[in-house]
């Protein structure tokens, strides 16, 4: 018995293009050895089916078939095999029955050549009584007696009946076994053909993630708003020139080992190939360098990670000319590019189901009102009132520290936290000027006040436009003379607040602001230069 051998290319793991499995997989169109024969099966597809597979020319990643399809196909090409063999033998005993002597002559032949066939002597046939004394040495003798007829008959066709019977049985055992095969799954995916698909397409683009970011430089990161993580080790920033910094300290093979809640999301800034020093600056050419020069396995499927361009200032989107500010915005618009989870009324995209959800809501004009039990105050979730009834009622901190078992009552005193105690670095660059903040608030604010210059609160006595309601308040004093801000030292007052808080200074015991030129100090930095400018303005450098 000749050897099971499979002489040719094995892709594994590959996805096979005739049931869509991740499994090992063999060329379609390269010739293999199997027991002894050759076979190509994009050829046997030809020769059973009839059917053309296209795309046979492309990458061998596009034409594979598993070890499974491939016994499925040499199942059908044997059973083909067989029903040509009995249209072969139908035909052949049609042409014998025509008519009744036609039939005879049919079967003496057909007996004649078995003994032919079975190296008889024919002398047995020419003494015998069965056979005519007219016999003609030219030609096959003639049975005449109807006992040996009716015997080799009922020969034929018990013959005819067992081979009947095993081709049945044969084709009972194809069918089951094609069944079986229809039937059959990958261990970790149950339920129907599009939950299969899904979980093969999912697998897939799971592996194509891990071989770009095992085999290249592009940061993979995590996000929460516009703050980005490593996704190693959870470390935060807000410079993502740290974070890339950062992130490359870490083995990138330690990423397969991450649980994934969310889509990947990488940094594509720099790209280049970590296996050799090829410079590459686009995910398309770098999956066809890995897959070509390192032999690196990549399934046929798109979109397995979000890709951005991660700078300092204004973030673009890598599929269209849109910029924007914070990370948060882009993101919410990638979800247009890739969202996967669309409104059926507004056509809006989501990344998330539960998103998509809340969306829908707001065409329903759903308004899930919480009342709060103590005071009656109406809140539009669940988690707002708790904050609430957490912050006003039981004064309970509810805001924890990631770091440590420090609680508190609002986010703004967590983030003060962090910054103070664990060291994050929290940096937002204005682009209009040099200022920096701490906070993605303070910037907003910042640039709508000095340089988008939004002032909608305006003065009905004058002009003038402030930004803030409490300015506007404040200047309303000017116009009625009112002096409500009073100096519970001295008893001066002031018509604004900021006024008041320049002169409680000068209360304060601690003089802070020292000359370095001489003894004197002051409670206040204004009044320090003041003193600087009339005592030591011939002094070089203070001039």
């Amino acid at each position: 018995m000749s050897a099971n051998n499979r002489k040719g290319p094995i892709i594994d793991p590959g996805v096979c293009r005739c049931c869509g499995s991740l499994k090992k997989c063999r060329i379609i169109n390269v010739e293999y050895e199997w027991q002894g024969q050759k076979e190509i099966y994009s050829d046997m597809f030809v020769d059973c089916f009839g059917l053309l597979l296209s795309h046979l020319e492309g990458a061998s990643m596009e034409r594979l078939i598993c070890a499974t399809c491939v016994s499925r196909l040499r199942e059908a090409c044997a059973f083909r095999q067989q029903v040509l063999r009995c249209e072969e033998l139908l035909l052949t005993a049609k042409i014998h029955l025509d008519n009744d002597g036609e039939t005879k002559e049919g079967l003496k032949l057909d007996v004649k050549k078995e003994k032919l066939d079975e190296g008889e002597d024919l002398n047995n046939y020419h003494n015998s009584e069965e056979i005519n004394s007219d016999y003609d040495p030219e030609v096959i003798p003639r049975i005449t007696r109807s006992s040996v007829k009716k015997n080799k008959m009922l020969k034929r066709r018990r013959k005819k009946v067992d081979e009947t019977s095993l081709l049945l049985k044969r084709m009972q055992n194809i069918t089951t076994k094609m069944k079986k095969l229809e039937n059959a799954d990958i261990p970790e995916q149950k339920g129907n053909s599009k939950a299969k698909n899904i979980n093969n397409n999912e697998t897939m683009a799971h592996h194509n993630a891990i071989s770009i970011v095992e085999n290249s430089y592009v940061c993979p990161f995590d996000t929460s708003f516009s703050d980005y993580y490593c996704i190693y080790c959870r470390k935060q920033f807000t410079d993502p020139n740290k974070l890339r910094e950062h992130t490359i300290t870490h083995d990138p093979q330690k990423y397969k080992e991450i649980t994934h809640k969310k889509q990947l999301q990488i940094d594509i800034l720099r790209i280049d190939c970590r296996l050799c020093t090829q410079n590459i600056d686009n995910i398309d050419e770098l999956k066809r360098h890995i897959t070509t020069i390192h032999q690196i396995v990549l399934y046929p499927v798109d979109n397995e990670f979000l890709k951005f361009r991660l700078t300092n200032g204004r973030l673009t989107c890598t599929e269209c000319d849109n910029s924007f500010t914070f990370f948060h915005a882009l993101k919410k618009h990638m979800a247009l590019h890739f969202g996967t989870c669309i409104c059926d009324i507004c056509g809006a995209h989501y990344f998330q189901e539960r998103m998509l959800l809340l969306h829908q809501k707001t065409h329903k004009n759903i308004n899930e009102n919480h009342p709060c039990n103590e005071c009656g105050k109406m809140f539009k979730s669940k988690r707002n009132r708790y904050l609430h009834i957490a912050k006003i009622h039981t004064k309970e901190p509810v805001y924890p520290c990631n770091k440590c078992d420090e609680v508190f009552f609002s986010y703004i005193l967590r983030y003060r936290h962090m910054i103070d105690e664990h060291g994050e670095e929290r940096c937002y660059q204005c682009e209009e000027c040099d200022r920096s903040y701490d906070s993605r608030k303070s910037l907003r604010e910042h640039n709508r006040r000095f340089h988008l210059k939004i002032y909608k609160h305006q003065c009905d006595l004058c002009d003038k436009r402030f930004y803030l309601p409490s300015r506007l308040k404040e200047h309303m004093s000017t116009h009625s003379g009112e002096r409500n801000f009073r100096c519970e030292y001295c008893g001066k007052s002031y018509p604004r607040l900021r006024g008041l808080k320049v002169h409680m200074q000068s209360h304060n015991t601690e003089k802070k602001y020292k000359c370095t030129l001489c003894s004197a100090s002051f409670t206040q930095n204004v009044n320090l230069k003041n003193h600087i400018k009339r005592q030591h303005q011939n002094v070089d450098g203070y001039e």
